[in-house]
This record gives structure tokens, C-alpha cells and sequence, in this order.
């Protein structure tokens, strides 16, 4: 027979195992998986993106994946670095950081290319390349918008360069600072410049500098994906019967596409720009 001290410390193990499993249980049914991408958007238009993907991966998954706009830049940069977000969409300096830093998985991308323009007046006769615009003012997007990394490029010398005037948003407002004159020069996408702008707009700019193409945007996952929900995620995202749910992002940055393409881990080699900006905020 147990004495009565042995009976009670039992009791007080299988109360301690049974408070554990409870809060075990409790963690699991709890866990999700956060869908973020940078806040171009403002968060409605944000939701209107990537709530419907949240809600077909958590279909897909079997457990909640749940959109989380970042809110402004400088969270989004925070919450990178502390490894917060499980399924990213975002530029492949962003994907080949998080490769580095936290053993990202690149799973699929937009087809094409990423590419950008910068821009000045089409009657500014005295600009016709980046150094011209030296002590002017240039509009551009928060660093470390891709835009934003690529314009600091043409510009090496931190104490020679233009003024930036960074803009809230997406390229479309980057676009109006500048057609409302409140800047002498602005980088733009590419494929914005030249298939959002109307042909308007464009008559009264000329682009001074083209930078080289590299990978578009994808999506990249955390370690807490596991092997089984990736090649899920993999199949579906790159399957054009997926495209209803896609729609509007596709529509958003890759019009022409049906569905993703599967991402290689070699094309993101050589593209973390981010550790050689610490001075413009990464």
C-alpha cells in the first residue's frame, strides 16, 4: 500500500502532467499560420488582396492561416528580423534575406522579371541621367522597397546624392507626388511606367535610367511550414485552376499570368541586398 505522502506527491505529478497536456492541446488547436506581404496597400486594400488566399490555404492546410497587413515599413523590417511571418509575398531581396537569416524556403513566384525607371519631366532639359538630379528632390517608396534599394544604387555616395522623398503606398502615389509636381524626378516599376500610367502621363515624362531585370515577387515560407504543406501550397499556387482565388493579386502585379511558377533556390543567389543598407533603416 502507497503511504499517504507517496499518494500525494502522485497526485500532485498527474495533476502537473494534466495541467501540461491541457496547455499543449490548448497550443496546438491554437496555432496559425500568418500570411503577410510589405504595406504597399493601405489594410483594406491589403485584405481585399490576400484575405482570399489566407482562406484557401487554410482550406487547403487544414489549420487557420490567418492575413496580417504589417501596417507600416518599419514593422514590416521588425517583424522580418524577428521571424514573425510564416507565408511571405514579397521581392526576392526580401526571399534571399530570409534565406540567409532564417532558412526561408523559396516556394513560388510571379513569371517574369522585376525591372524599374527613373524618371523626370519630359520638358527638364537639364536632367538626362541620375547625377543631374543631385540636389534635387526624388520621389520614391520607404526603404527597403526594392524600388527604393535599386534608386540608392545609382547613387553610391550617401553624401551625393538627391533629396528622396519617401511616399506612402504603392507606385500610384510615388506617381501622383510626382505629377503634382512636389518632386523632379520618381522611380517606378517598370511595368507600371508602362502599362498603369496612361499615355498621358507618360508624354509628359522621359525615363533617364533603366535598371537591369532580376526574379519577381514570390512567395517564400518559414521553417514551421513543414515539407508535407509546402508541396500542397506548391501544387495548388502553380495550378491555373487556382486562379479564381489568385485573381486579384495576379491582376495586381501579373496580369497576364495564370498562376504562379515554382520558385528555384538558385535564383535568388547573389540577391540580398539588405545587408549592405543598414544606413537607409534593414
Amino acid at each position: 500500500m502507497l503511504c499517504p505522502r507517496y499518494r500525494a506527491l502522485t497526485r500532485l505529478a498527474l495533476l502537473a502532467f494534466g495541467l501540461a497536456s491541457g496547455l499543449s492541446f490548448h497550443s496546438t488547436a491554437s496555432a496559425e499560420l500568418i500570411l503577410t506581404a510589405p504595406p504597399r496597400e493601405s489594410i483594406e486594400d491589403g485584405s481585399r488582396l490576400y484575405e482570399p488566399l489566407a482562406k484557401a490555404l487554410s482550406e487547403l492546410l487544414g489549420e487557420p492561416v490567418t492575413y496580417r497587413h504589417p501596417g507600416d515599413w518599419h514593422n514590416y523590417q521588425k517583424q522580418l528580423k524577428d521571424d514573425a511571418y510564416d507565408i511571405v509575398f514579397d521581392g526576392p531581396h526580401f526571399a534571399a534575406w530570409r534565406m540567409d537569416a532564417f532558412g526561408a524556403t523559396p516556394l513560388v513566384r510571379l513569371p517574369g522579371s522585376l525591372s524599374f525607371v527613373l524618371v523626370t519631366y519630359a520638358g527638364n532639359k537639364g536632367v538626362s541621367e541620375p547625377k543631374d538630379l543631385l540636389g534635387m528632390r526624388v520621389c520614391t517608396l520607404p526603404s527597403p522597397n526594392l524600388g527604393t534599394l535599386t534608386l540608392f544604387s545609382m547613387f553610391p555616395n550617401p553624401v551625393i546624392q538627391p533629396e528622396f522623398l519617401t511616399v506612402t503606398g504603392g507606385f500610384r502615389q510615388v506617381a501622383d507626388k510626382f505629377f503634382a509636381g512636389e518632386c523632379h524626378g520618381a522611380i517606378m516599376r517598370s511595368s507600371f511606367y508602362y502599362q498603369k500610367l496612361t499615355d498621358k502621363e507618360r508624354d509628359l515624362t522621359k525615363v533617364i535610367q533603366k535598371s537591369q531585370p532580376i526574379i519577381n515577387q514570390g512567395i517564400t515560407v518559414s521553417r514551421r511550414v513543414d515539407i508535407n504543406q509546402q508541396y500542397k501550397m506548391l501544387q495548388a499556387l502553380t495550378t491555373s485552376s487556382s486562379a479564381k482565388v489568385m485573381r486579384p493579386l495576379l491582376d495586381r502585379f501579373a496580369a497576364n499570368a495564370d498562376s504562379f511558377i515554382p520558385a528555384r533556390r538558385e535564383e535568388y543567389i547573389g540577391q540580398n541586398l539588405l545587408h549592405d543598407n543598414m544606413m537607409f533603416g534593414w
